[in-house]
């Protein structure tokens, strides 16, 4: 067997060099993107510029233009890149996503480089450069409006010297830049006392989980549930599985005066949705955001005249504490 396997071997071997004395042409491979240099923007596509809601200057870097080159001699040779800034973009994102993207205003951030007139922007690399960044300076954050979502829109539109646009990634940017009100942040759900649904108890509370609290004004936010279902939704137990009550989550709002207490809560999925299923406080609770904490303890119930139609319409009970891990 050992022989057998040595002959084999060597007659692989003469096969090999008789294919390679008989290819005198080379075959070629398409190399795509591969010995171009190519102009691009980071990040692809979409960038959120998450602020603090403080009087003090805040800077971010929005999104970069690299110029990646394919040697060295296109590295040493000097390119002039345009951006244009394209509210445009915004109103066909909104149309695509479903939000209400409004320019970003130049009485609240600046930008640098700032665009001309003409909202271009030109970028110009000299031997040795490689990357430029777009940084946008919001001198104070508190005279936001939390009703409204700001947003820059930016393309490029011509190379000229070494370069040409990428094949493979975005040529375009839209940069959401907000507020946090002092309530965004990452939260973890525990239960002070079980959920309680009255018509069906096996229906119970699933703990822990993490909400993520998500700015809609100065003192709102959205409860997004981040690992089970990534929806504005409450996880529950249906015996041993995992479930959810549809078009049921919680937007929660907190006192103006700034003293933390909850003073109302919605639901993102319309009020009342089509299954009448609402939020409403229950006013034997804490309901409080704590600001040595961070932390908020808050009882309610889920309202649901539908099926359960004498007054109150209480169908399930909540009482829960939600731990502060950090931003989000």
């Amino acid at each position: 067997m050992k022989t057998l396997y040595n002959t084999l071997k060597i007659f692989a071997g003469f096969f090999l060099l008789a294919i390679l004395a008989v290819s005198c042409v080379p075959k070629q491979e398409t190399m795509g993107d591969a010995g171009q240099t190519l102009v691009r923007m980071t990040p692809d596509g979409f960038k959120l510029i998450p602020l603090d809601a403080v009087a003090t200057s805040q800077k971010a870097t929005a999104f970069i233009v690299r110029k990646d080159p394919a040697n060295e001699a296109d590295l040493t040779t000097t390119t002039t890149v345009v951006v244009q800034k394209d509210d445009a973009m915004l109103t066909a994102y909104n149309t695509a996503n479903g939000t209400t993207f409004i320019p970003l205003p130049t009485t609240l951030a600046t930008t640098n480089p700032a665009p001309a007139a003409d909202g271009t922007i030109t970028l110009e690399y000299a031997a040795g450069d490689f990357a430029k960044a777009f940084v946008v300076t919001v001198p104070n954050a508190t005279k936001f409006d939390f009703s409204k979502q700001y947003a820059l829109g930016y393309r490029l539109t011509t190379i000229s010297g070494a370069g040409t646009f990428s094949a493979t990634s975005a040529d375009s940017v839209i940069v959401q830049v907000m507020v946090k009100n002092r309530y965004d942040g990452t939260y973890e759900v525990s239960a002070i006392t079980p959920m309680v649904d009255v018509l069906n108890a096996t229906l119970t509370g699933y703990y822990p989980f993490i909400y993520e609290l998500w700015t809609t004004g100065a003192h709102s936010v959205l409860c997004y549930d981040r690992d089970v279902y990534g929806d504005f939704m409450h996880p529950i137990t249906s015996g041993t599985a995992v479930s959810g009550y549809g078009s049921f989550g919680l937007e929660v709002f907190f006192n103006t005066n700034g003293d933390g207490t909850i003073i109302n809560v919605l639901n993102p999925w319309g009020n009342p949705p089509g299954n009448t299923r609402m939020p409403a406080i229950d006013p034997s609770g804490v309901n409080k955001w704590f600001a040595a904490t961070g932390d908020v303890q808050f009882k309610y119930w889920m309202k649901q005249p539908s099926l359960v139609p004498a007054a109150p319409n209480i169908r399930t009970s909540f009482n829960e504490y939600w731990t502060r891990k950090g931003p989000r």
